[in-house]
């Protein structure tokens, strides 16, 4: 990645109603700034190397910006930042206004004015480099895609910040997402349920999350739901219903209910409702 700063690309009123607008980018050495009247748009920043330090103006308040951190600048706060003794600060910024802009923010969640911890930059540069060449190559649709792209920094800056909570507080977060597949593989045991979907839906993949079942129940995710299946199976197989009718009331196709009941049990259902009604 190049060293460069675009200045003032965007601000014009015929923009209209594009959602995201981009005022200037640049990815720079810094040095110390300070703007008693702040900037008149919202800077997100994301650090290169090296570290710096932000204090706002009207009310003191400090952080930090250094290895695998952004952090946002609300337009017009007065600040100053300045790098940390001894170090050759570099970060990429790109400073952003647009009608879409504050309810993207607030849906996002991402906070203001302080240190955003993010798993990794990696795959932010690529979108600065691109935010870049756009600029550079100034096509005619270059403000339409422009949005797009400071959309997907966003959304990248905001996946990265989630990554990095969770890596942060696996314990927490792996003993919610157990209880809670739990809980649904209890209360959809009768549905023809896809264990890959439901890890998914948690943030897991189903290999992982097998992983914290056998260390929470013994079981992986598959064994749990049949180990509830054969649970409900036994109190079906007391009642005047077809072995059919069984097996689709658990969610399970007819054939491998059978091999599987017999698997666990030794016998069949047939065999096993035999035992319980002996005369037929």
């Amino acid at each position: 990645m190049l060293h460069w700063r675009h200045p003032y690309l965007a601000g014009d009123a015929s923009l209209g109603n594009i959602p995201l607008q981009l005022y200037n980018t640049g990815l720079i050495q810094q040095k110390k700034i300070i703007r008693l009247e702040g900037f008149p748009v919202l800077h997100l920043f994301v650090n290169r190397s090296g570290s710096g330090q932000f204090q706002t103006l009207h009310n003191g308040k400090e952080w930090t910006l250094a290895d695998n951190q952004a952090c946002i600048l609300p337009a017009r706060v007065p600040h100053t930042y300045y790098p940390h003794p001894d170090t050759t600060w570099m970060h990429g910024f790109v400073t952003i206004m647009g009608p879409g802009l504050s309810d993207l923010l607030k849906t996002m969640n991402l906070p203001a004015m302080e240190t955003i911890p993010l798993q990794s930059t990696e795959a932010i540069w690529p979108l600065f480099d691109n935010i870049f060449q756009l600029v550079r190559d100034n096509p005619p649709d270059k403000d339409w895609r422009m949005s797009a792209l400071l959309y997907e920094l966003l959304l990248e800056v905001l996946k990265q910040s989630s990554f990095r909570r969770e890596a942060s507080t696996p314990a927490k977060n792996n003993e919610n997402a157990i209880k809670l597949a739990a809980k649904m593989i209890r209360e959809h045991y009768a549905e023809p349920i896809l264990l890959a979907e439901y890890a998914q839906s948690l943030g897991y993949t189903v290999q992982h999350m097998n992983r914290l079942f056998k260390q929470a129940y013994g079981v992986t995710m598959h064994q749990y739901l049949d180990d509830i299946r054969f649970e409900k199976s036994l109190q079906l197989l007391g009642l005047d219903m077809s072995i059919q009718d069984i097996a689709t009331a658990l969610g399970m196709e007819a054939n491998y209910f059978i091999r599987a009941f017999k698997r666990v049990h030794g016998i069949t259902p047939g065999q096993y409702k035999a035992k319980l009604y002996p005369s037929g």
